[in-house]
């Protein structure tokens, strides 16, 4: 009898046991939930907070008031990505971004009423309708052999900034399980709202470089890298810090943008157009 591989055996149960009618259903349920409610009760909302008013109040508490316009089309452009079936994966990582920001923000202010935690049960909402609507973001892990070949050039300059990017992230975290060594490095903790978070957070940052430096594992790593340091952009932004100071986490970004475009071609199929294997 021919041996039959784990992928084999995956596809057929899944295929076996689910309709193709279930899988869109349990793919554009939570999607569509999700989307509806940041475009309308999150993005939209913004755009209409009244000075003076409690909403605004508490807005101003978690230090998102003056970037609440950009924060709020952001939150309608993720969403708008997210729906759309050849920009979906775009959107998915997008949103990671956009509610990884939100997660650090409540978790780096201690504000009445606010539940820091409510984000990250939205990103597990997505995740779901995203395992069935799109395939491509686990295909790696599944089966490495199903996802294209990025090339010679591709892989040497993807390995060159992967490595870089994860040696940074994983200095970062080891230092970040350390006492600050000075009074100036206590200050900097003590201004971004972490110090009761900050070993949780190294240990974070070490378990992210390493998933991402692993090919099998690059694609999960690269969206939550793109969460994390969303988030340490946010947490910035909403406690005073100036662009020249947050410099740093946009570049980090858009490197990861540019390593998951070179490094990871199954994320971008969709959007070309081209066929994507479940």
């Amino acid at each position: 009898m021919r041996p039959v591989s784990p992928q084999s055996r995956f596809r057929c149960y899944h295929r076996g046991h689910m309709t193709a009618r279930s899988q869109k259903i349990l793919g554009w349920t939570p999607t569509v939930l999700l989307a509806l409610f940041m475009i309308f009760a999150s993005g939209l909302a913004k755009f209409f907070i009244q000075d003076g008013t409690p909403t605004a109040d508490f807005t101003k508490a978690l230090g998102v008031w003056d970037h609440r316009y950009p924060i709020g089309a952001l939150e309608i452009i993720a969403a708008v990505l997210l729906l759309v079936p050849r920009t979906a994966t775009l959107g998915f990582v997008t949103m990671v971004g956009v509610l990884g920001g939100a997660t650090a923000t409540g978790l780096t202010h201690d504000v009445k009423g606010n539940w820091p935690w409510f984000p990250f049960v939205l990103i597990l909402v997505m995740t779901i309708g995203a395992y069935f609507r799109t395939p491509e973001l686990l295909a790696r892990a599944r089966d490495p052999k199903s996802v294209p070949n990025p090339g010679r050039a591709g892989k040497i300059g993807s390995w060159i900034l992967a490595v870089l990017l994860s040696l940074a992230t994983l200095a970062s975290g080891i230092l970040q399980l350390m006492p600050p060594a000075n009074a100036e490095g206590a200050a900097f903790i003590e201004r971004l709202g972490i110090t009761h978070i900050t070993v949780p957070l190294g240990i974070t940052k070490i378990c992210l470089a390493i998933l991402f430096l692993i090919p099998r594992s690059s694609a999960i790593g690269l969206v939550l890298m793109v969460g994390y340091f969303s988030g340490a952009l946010a947490t910035n932004m909403t406690h005073g810090f100036t662009l020249p100071e947050y410099l740093p986490l946009v570049i980090v970004l858009v490197l990861l943008a540019i390593t998951g475009w070179i490094r990871n071609p199954e994320l971008r199929q969709r959007l070309l157009g081209r066929p994507v294997s479940a």
